[in-house]
């Protein structure tokens, strides 16, 4: 391990998915700590840059456009676009960088930007380990299923010369104009009873809670607590959302749906007024954590709590299949015998139970 000098320029690369940039958010937090008059920046997906702006502890932000890279047929647009990203970082004149995202394309970029020092890890997916100077957190520790993998990346920062103890991913507050914006939507809540935030969507399949659990858990809530509900998530989560509370009957005035409305700002400005945070392992799950949100209630199947869950919260419950099934975690994205039944075997009187618990 090599400590770097207190006025070091520190690149982060972490270029999607949101979650994933979510839980990274501890490295920036560790790197100030340790070296207070450091510059760091970020590279990140062009989409995701509003997840981290206005951080307190990100310098620079340098937006990748690569979407505009992916199609064959302009590979020679895409490697120009490579390169003139590269250049931008460059001219920045970093001195290390942590490739936290430890793919290839994320290991080519400090590379080609001509940063001296490259730490990532040693698991060599994609190749990834040929592009660094030093390499840290073996295949086997990597993919252990008891292994948090924000620690992953808070040991590529220890490496690097940090305190890492105690460092937790810490969401940027939401900016006034996002927090207005949701204000105004959610007056018609009332205001004093708790508000739970549901987030039924995620991209894996496999990941996914059954529709007709997701309508009884909102019945009970519905019948057997004071509580409102807003429901969270992408554009490709609005049709979900709109099922789960078709059949809540009148009791659907305590209900606002904002899935697939709201900028990512303004996600965060509802989670940081929610008093609880429900949904399976994806990104609104890890934006709880890390904004602190009171109480979370995670809906695991495929991939394994330890390592995926949220990171922040003073109370968590995270539910899986119990006793678990011979098949978890599998990490598949689509379940190999079209089931999802270790999502089915976690109830909803199990997720209810978990609910009422926290509201007290």
């Amino acid at each position: 391990m090599v400590s770097v000098s207190a006025r070091e320029r520190i690149l982060i690369v972490r270029l999607s998915s949101l979650g994933d940039v979510i839980q990274t958010l501890a490295l920036p937090a560790a790197i100030r700590r340790s070296f207070p008059q450091a510059k760091i920046g970020w590279a990140i997906d062009a989409a995701l840059m509003s997840a981290i702006e206005g951080h307190p502890d990100i310098d620079y932000i340098h937006a990748c456009p690569r979407d505009r890279w992916r199609i064959p047929t302009r590979l020679p647009q895409a490697i120009r676009g490579l390169r003139g990203f590269c250049e931008d970082i460059r001219a920045a004149g970093y001195d290390a960088a942590i490739d936290a995202q430890g793919l290839l394309i994320s290991a080519m970029i400090p590379c080609l930007a001509g940063i001296k020092r490259r730490i990532g890890f040693d698991h060599r997916r994609e190749l990834s380990h040929l592009f660094y100077t030093e390499r840290y957190v073996s295949r086997r520790e990597y993919f252990a299923s008891g292994a948090a993998h924000s620690a992953h990346m808070l040991a590529l920062a220890h490496a690097f010369g940090c305190d890492v103890g105690g460092c937790e991913p810490a969401l940027p507050r939401a900016p006034a104009h996002a927090r207005e914006s949701i204000a105004a939507r959610l007056d018609r809540v009332v205001e004093r009873a708790p508000l739970v935030v549901v987030a039924p969507g995620t991209q894996w399949p496999s990941k996914q809670w059954p529709l007709e659990h997701w309508r009884a858990l909102l019945e009970m809530i519905l019948t057997r607590t004071a509580a409102n509900l807003v429901m969270v998530g992408s554009a490709a989560d609005a049709a979900l959302a709109a099922q789960i509370i078709a059949h809540a009957g009148e009791a659907r005035a305590r209900v606002v749906n904002l899935a697939g409305k709201t900028t990512l700002p303004e996600l965060y400005a509802v989670i940081e007024r929610a008093s609880m945070v429900i949904g399976p392992d994806s990104a609104p799950l890890h934006a709880a954590g890390a904004a602190r949100c009171p109480h979370l209630v995670g809906i695991y199947g495929p991939t394994p709590p330890c390592r995926t869950g949220p990171r922040g919260s003073p109370d968590m419950q995270l539910l899986s299949a119990h006793p678990a099934l011979h098949c978890q975690p599998c990490r598949r994205a689509r379940c190999r015998y079209g089931s999802n039944q270790c999502l089915r075997e976690v109830t909803p009187a199990a997720v209810f139970a978990a609910v009422e618990q926290a509201l007290g």
